[in-house]
């Protein structure tokens, strides 16, 4: 007798790999249509009409050196897969009420976004001792935006660089932007306590809900890496 065999889910991503990243730079987008003044300071100011190349990570901690023993770095299809792994076990031990952490490279989070197509070439991370920095250009043509086509916007690329730097100690309710720049132009650093246009919530409102849902309590960016952690409560 045949029985009909449901296939099994598709795995997600991970929130470095299609949410944060993206959710920040369209949090962007409807921060400067919300305040940035007019259609045309929108089009013609804050958004490009060329791409900015994604530069290569450059911090040499977070570049996936080889490791004694290892002949070459891994591919990019292979640590993304490992560093998702890392992930969810990470995720496991919170349910466990386990303390535990996890230390993500830029090269490890590029790994996650290359491994989607929907981020897949639209931005790259650095980490420079305890600074990261995401550089993004992204397509406007990319994203779900409902005034796109009628403002004549899918065109124009989005092209942003956000800095942040995370003492110890610091979690998804106290994390900032150190620094944010549109198209060359910079913004308020504030941009994550902002309220979205259209939306009502706050950008913070979506790390938050991500952190919880990897059970991270608080975390660092030191020695070239992103480190986080579970409080294992």
């Amino acid at each position: 007798m045949n029985s009909h065999v449901e296939p099994p889910p598709k795995r997600e991503m991970g929130c470095f790999a299609k949410g944060c990243l993206l959710l920040l730079v369209f949090g962007i987008l409807l921060v400067i249509v919300g305040v940035g003044g007019t259609f045309w300071s929108v089009r013609n100011v804050y958004l490009s009409d060329k791409p900015a190349l994604a530069p290569e990570t450059a911090s040499p901690t977070g570049t996936g050196a080889v490791t004694p023993g290892e002949t070459s770095a891994p591919a990019p299809s292979e640590r993304s897969a490992e560093v998702r792994e890392r992930l969810d076990t990470m995720k496991k031990a919170a349910r466990a009420h386990e303390r535990t952490g996890v230390e993500l490279t830029a090269a490890d989070i590029n790994a996650l976004i290359a491994a989607n197509r929907k981020s897949s070439g639209t931005a790259s991370v650095g980490i420079d001792g305890t600074v990261a920095q995401a550089q993004f250009s992204i397509p406007l043509e990319r994203l779900d935006v409902p005034f796109r086509n009628a403002l004549g916007l899918g065109d124009r690329y989005l092209n942003a660089t956000v800095t942040i730097v995370a003492p110890p100690g610091t979690n998804a309710s106290s994390v900032q932007l150190s620094e944010v720049t549109l198209n060359g132009h910079t913004i308020s650093a504030g941009l994550l306590d902002w309220q979205l246009p259209g939306v009502g919530k706050s950008l913070r409102t979506y790390v938050i809900k991500y952190a919880n849902q990897y059970g991270v309590t608080d975390g660092e960016i030191r020695d070239g890496k992103v480190i986080l952690h579970t409080s294992g409560h």
